[in-house]
């Protein structure tokens, strides 16, 4: 039965301040949830291309996108008057005695503060250490300049996205960096009017390099999100606030090399021991039995969560890894490869068929080569083998990379960036965690899923994001740009929840009731 768009079937609310690892099992479990609920199909190919609609690039360009930036920019503009307002409920925490001694300094960095930009807890940065350093920069006449870590690749899972390209869940993330660097040059700028700016903005280090290889995405899938996403923020008129440099190539070049022969010693020694541990707990026959295992014997145990580092990872990278034992399924028609992923993924932890790998079987034959949907148990066991191997060493590598990183004497990006403002998409000490708006109760990133207009509580439109299983089990209408290939990959989809005769009469009403908005 198709989902009504209002009731969604185990939705998992979303609680603030979670860690890294405690936020990636949830969304883990929000899309293992998604694919397991038989009431939730994507469309076909065929039903895709007869509920496609088209916006012309003039209506994009002309219409749509800036009704967006106006948005933005209005939002700035009464995100920065909001600034000055708390700065001065909040004396206290910045060391004054008197809110009437709030000033420059104080307002931009209470604008780092804001719920609408950040999410986490507050006492991961401390206001007065912020503001000290906002001070400094603003005397030496510099920009407020900020980095974070984010857009690394379109992931590849048929059930999150149906193409490689950014689309406007990533225009929406560019947008959400914007508006707090306009917000804080508007303050800025009336401080010190005299500056020619640029006076905030944001450097993007596109980590898909450093993480394309561990799941199986081709070399180039990378470098062509990033080109397109170069193009967008050109598009988007948005340079002078938001830039985009490649992870790799930033470390390459600013990175002293006793630091990055240090990285590499910690991650490689990291492979080796987490391999010795993890490779003969691995029982793809049972594994409740080998995650349980892999908890109790994580080298580098996770307190705050009893599943530990390990597992967590493990599970939220079961939607992300481009499988090589299911690449010769790719080419099935008519949504077949999605379906015989969603049965797998759906089904990795618990066995189809109770087999013997240690001989020959004819199971193996079937899917050997093969670009047919298999049909036995056996043969989906197979596959569900195989994939389970390249997740497990997939985890191994991810926990090593990220531990050459924590473990350096200086983390690599502010490393390499001493001077930026350290944002982050996950909540750290430290580092500021950027606020991305939710939908069905979660936080999707954009690189996760697909761009969505849909109707907020109070009856105002919002751009987020979800999974397109999700999406396209609630029947929401995809949206291509006329002209752009074969329109197999939507710029984005309207929520069911949205009512509109025709696309122009969508487009107006995105002008009148778009919102920004994203703490509630």
């Amino acid at each position: 039965m198709r989902l009504d768009p209002h009731v969604f079937p185990e939705r998992l609310v979303y609680k603030p301040g979670l860690d890294t690892l405690q936020e990636a099992v949830i969304s883990s479990h929000f899309m293992h949830g998604l694919c397991r609920d038989a009431r939730l199909e994507a469309y076909s190919d065929e039903q895709f291309r007869a509920k496609c609609l088209t916006i012309d690039p003039d209506s994009l360009d002309g219409t749509l996108l800036p009704a967006l930036l106006r948005a933005s920019g209005a939002f700035a503009a009464e995100r920065a008057a909001a600034a000055r307002q708390r700065a001065r409920e909040n004396f206290r925490h910045y060391g004054l005695d008197d809110p009437r001694r709030a000033g420059p300094a104080e307002f931009i960095a209470e604008v780092m503060f804001d719920r609408n930009f950040r999410r986490g807890s507050r006492e991961s940065c401390a206001r007065e250490v912020l503001c000290e350093k906002v001070r400094e920069r603003m005397a030496a006449g510099a920009p407020i300049a900020m980095a974070i870590p984010a857009l690394p690749f379109k992931i590849s899972s048929p059930l999150k996205s149906r193409g490689p390209l950014p689309d406007l869940a990533e225009v929406n993330f560019i947008l959400a960096l914007y508006e707090v660097a306009a917000t804080i040059e508007l303050l800025y700028g009336r401080a010190r009017p005299e500056l020619p700016g640029p006076l905030a903005k944001f450097t993007v280090v596109s980590d898909g390099s450093r993480f394309d290889r561990l799941v199986e995405e081709p070399d180039g899938t990378a470098r062509a999100y990033r080109a397109e996403l170069v193009r967008w923020i050109e598009r988007l008129g948005l340079e002078r606030y938001v830039e985009l440099v490649d992870y790799r190539a930033l470390l390459r070049d600013r990175l002293p090399a006793g630091a990055q022969e240090a990285k590499r010693a910690i991650r490689e020694r990291a492979v080796r021991d987490y391999a010795l541990v993890m490779w003969p707990l691995f029982d793809p026959g049972d594994m409740a039995a080998a995650m349980q295992a892999a908890a109790l014997a994580d080298p580098d145990p996770e307190s705050s969560n009893p599943e530990g580092r390990f597992v967590s990872l493990l599970k939220s990278l079961v939607y992300t890894i481009n499988y090589r034992a299911l690449a010769h399924f790719a080419a099935l028609p008519g949504g077949r490869f999605r379906a015989l992923y969603r049965e797998l993924t759906g089904h990795i932890f618990e066995p189809f068929a109770a087999i013997s790998l240690d001989e020959p079987q004819g199971a193996e034959r079937e899917v050997e080569g093969r670009a047919a949907v298999p049909e036995t148990p056996q043969a989906k066991e197979v596959l569900r083998r195989a994939m389970l191997r390249e997740v497990w060493g997939a985890a191994i590598e991810y926990v090593a990379e990220i531990k050459s990183d924590r473990e350096l004497e200086s983390e690599p990006i502010q490393a390499c960036l001493s001077d930026h403002f350290r944002w982050t998409i996950h909540a750290k000490p430290g580092q500021l965690a950027v606020r991305v708006p939710t939908a069905l109760g979660m936080p999707v990133q954009a690189w996760a899923g697909a761009a969505v207009f849909k109707r907020t509580r109070k009856k105002k439109l919002k751009l987020c994001a979800l999974p397109v299983l999700a999406l396209e089990g609630a029947g929401a209408i995809p949206v291509a740009l006329r002209g752009s290939g074969d329109g197999r990959q939507p710029l984005f989809y309207i929520y069911p929840d949205v009512a509109f005769a025709d696309l122009d009469g969508f487009l107006a009403a995105v002008q009148t009731q778009l919102v920004r908005t994203r703490a509630s």
